[in-house]
């Protein structure tokens, strides 16, 4: 009789197992938060897909995404990113496959500003990537209002200009050691495409051989990720056009 209630405690251990690996769990707690609407967005490599939304019930949310057919089921066996939206300029994106269970503390002022993640690897980069960017965006920000009560006065200026090419490029070198430490990591992609006010930190053209080693080991690992089959494509096409200009 034991032997038969150990073996039905494994195979129900074995099936939840499975079972979870078909859903993904994304909640948290905002501070500062009202009863404001959090919204949840599935980032396609076309633009944002929602799929959920509800009110802060104390700041605290909780979104369940869950396989309801084979192409979802398909999607949760990779690393996907997730947008969660408080209004178009208060957004937080994380990583995110079936399985994981993603725990977020952030303000509600400014998501992205100094919050606090844990469940899974991918989601947890994510928020070391975030936070060196803010890193780099404050002193950034706070030279470009100096520079501006200071603009008819050539030495200060140019100052200012070499202390922001200092900040650039050593963030530059942030993420390219964070891609050469993590080159397996879904997390290492968002690196690459890391920008601020719409410009990325790298050139595609000029960086090229560092998008193909990273493109090349992210598909080994993730070879039906939608993003990794979407990088492999424009590599592609930067290759014959940089063979037109030869």
């Amino acid at each position: 009789m034991k032997k038969i209630l150990s073996a039905l405690l494994i195979c129900l251990l074995f099936a939840a197992c499975q079972s979870n690996k078909n859903k993904i769990i994304i909640e948290g707690v905002l501070n500062n938060a009202t009863n404001e609407k959090i919204r949840l967005a599935w980032v396609t490599t076309d633009g944002l897909h929602f799929i959920d939304s509800m009110r802060l019930n104390k700041g605290q949310f909780h979104f369940e995404i869950a396989a309801q057919n084979d192409d979802d089921k398909k999607r949760l066996e990779t690393p996907i990113m997730y947008q969660l939206m408080l209004s178009y300029d208060n957004t937080l994106t994380t990583l995110a496959q079936g399985g994981d269970h993603i725990v977020i503390e952030a303000d509600a002022r400014n998501l992205v500003r100094n919050y606090h993640v844990t469940g899974s690897k991918e989601a947890v980069l994510m928020g070391e990537l975030d936070s060196a960017l803010n890193a780099f965006v404050e002193p950034t920000e706070n030279l470009f209002v100096t520079y501006q009560v200071n603009v008819e006065n050539d030495s200060i200026r140019a100052a200012i200009e070499q202390e922001y090419l200092v900040l650039l490029e050593n963030h530059k070198q942030y993420l390219t050691n964070f891609i050469q430490e993590h080159p397996n990591n879904m997390a290492s992609y968002i690196a690459f495409y890391q920008s601020y006010n719409r410009r990325c930190f790298f050139n595609e053209t000029e960086n090229l051989d560092l998008l193909r080693q990273l493109t090349a080991s992210l598909k080994q690992k993730y070879p039906e990720n939608p993003y990794i089959q979407r990088m492999q494509q424009h590599i592609e096409l930067l290759e014959l056009q940089k063979q037109k200009i030869q």
